[in-house]
């Protein structure tokens, strides 16, 4: 199916809400509301095809509209573009799919090699792309603005709950009844005699990785004892955790169970911990799936004492890794590229035998490992900074303490579901941003501890 008229509609008319929400909100607060609101309701899966720009999808058409509204107002000039090494990868991950351009001018088994401008039209949507991250660093580094940005997550969790619950029992049919289509594949969305809730976001594991990530910053905002709605947040909680438990992803339902137990029960020290150490097995699991180290084995046994149908799901997963790692690993520095050519086909029938899923895999089969690791050590610094400076962060009131604990904590698990999934887009980008805002000013030399009471 293809979308109706409505859909188009909703796409056209998206800029001028976006306008509208800048105006009345102010850049940080309008920004933050329009990435929600375009994740939560516009179209997946969708873009509009324009000669020469990237195509439009419904982040591209946010961020371009708050790019031109910041032009307009002469904001554009005030982001924090942080320390001289954040400048440095954000040079590197620009530049990256250029050099990944040049060396890929030949043709891959039937696809055409890459052109020049294909990387200059892939630096542009990249650095689009991460615009969301240096809005959340200028507007949502100070402690009160990183409160506001919980609990506008909190509020959007709770209200689509009811979204996701309906869908749930009724099975994923908002998507097709309001714009005319389904985002993805029926069969994914079916799992242990029920269905996944896919809402608007394109599909079932995404909606379960915005619970888990609501499920964190609910307990975080129980844990400060912080006001979300007039009755008990404990009950907000309560029915956000609920929908995550019913929306049938054991990697979501881990995390927001890590969350949950890390941010309620232990010290700040202990929830950076895990944080670092999610961290940890992100960057090195790549070497040791490459070395044949990790437990994959191990893992499909796990998952097979619970389901079958998840121990073959990831059986399938770790098979597909492993070849697309291999073909990887023969363009190592900066990747295939786009167009399909990270992927792997049958040399005779030129049939297509892999399926990308975690966004660690695709980025390296991209973008190499330069572009690769540019790009997630946007999220990995800010952890580190927080837990190799302990002392500045043990000064702080405990609440403030729990506040950027909590929050690297939500960093960890989007950094841990890339590896399973590829759920990292320009709402997420807009919370790491936060946080390496936040730890900047933490970090610098002229804050003040009276900034966190």
């Amino acid at each position: 199916m293809t979308p109706n008229n409505f859909a188009y509609l909703v796409m056209a008319v998206w800029p001028f809400v976006t306008f509208v929400l800048l105006r009345n909100y102010g850049i940080g607060k309008g920004a933050l509301l329009a990435l929600l609101c375009s994740y939560m309701f516009l179209p997946a899966r969708m873009s509009i095809e324009i000669s020469g720009l990237p195509d439009l999808d419904r982040f591209l058409i946010t961020i371009l509209t708050i790019i031109v509204y910041m032009l307009l107002s002469g904001s554009l000039s005030s982001l924090n573009l942080l320390s001289r090494v954040y400048k440095v990868l954000l040079f590197i991950l620009v530049l990256s799919p250029i050099f990944t351009a040049l060396s890929n001018q030949e043709r891959y088994l039937f696809l055409p090699g890459l052109t020049l401008y294909d990387g200059i039209s892939s630096s542009i949507t990249t650095l689009l792309n991460f615009f969301p991250f240096f809005i959340g660093a200028t507007y949502f580094r100070e402690e009160n603005q990183q409160i506001y940005l919980f609990k506008t997550f909190a509020i959007a969790t709770f209200f689509y709950a009811f979204l996701a619950l309906y869908e749930i029992r009724m099975s994923p049919q908002l998507h097709s009844m309001i714009y005319g289509y389904f985002p993805h594949a029926w069969g994914q969305q079916y799992r242990d005699g029920g269905f996944r809730a896919v809402v608007f976001m394109g599909h079932g594991l995404l909606v379960a990785m915005f619970f888990a990530v609501g499920v964190a910053v609910w307990t975080c905002m129980f844990k400060l004892k912080v006001k979300v709605f007039r009755f008990k947040t404990g009950s907000g909680l309560l029915v956000v955790f609920l929908t995550l438990l019913l929306s049938k992803s054991l990697a979501a339902l881990l995390y927001g169970l890590l969350a949950f137990v890390a941010i309620k029960f232990s010290s700040p020290r202990k929830i950076i911990l895990v944080s670092v150490l999610i961290t940890i097995v992100f960057v090195t699991y790549p070497i040791l799936s490459a070395t044949k180290i990790f437990p994959h084995q191990d893992l499909v046994e796990l998952a097979a004492s619970v389901s079958a149908d998840r121990a073959g799901s990831l059986q399938y997963r770790f098979d597909n890794e492993h070849i697309l790692l291999e073909h990887a690993n023969e363009k190592p520095w900066f990747g295939w590229g786009d167009w399909g050519r990270n992927r792997v086909f049958d040399p005779e029938t030129g049939q297509d035998i892999s399926t990308t899923d975690g966004a660690w895999i695709i980025s390296i089969g991209v973008s190499g490992w330069i572009g690769f690791l540019s790009t997630f050590l946007f999220m990995i610094i800010p952890i580190w900074l927080i837990f190799t400076k302990d002392k500045r962060i043990k000064s702080m009131p405990i609440q403030s303490q729990y506040l950027i604990s909590a929050h690297s904590l939500v960093v960890g698990l989007i950094i841990m579901d890339q590896m399973p999934n590829a759920s990292i887009n320009s709402l997420y980008w807009c919370v790491i941003g936060s946080l390496a805002g936040r730890v900047h000013d933490l970090m610098s030399t002229k804050y003040s501890i009276s900034q966190t009471r």
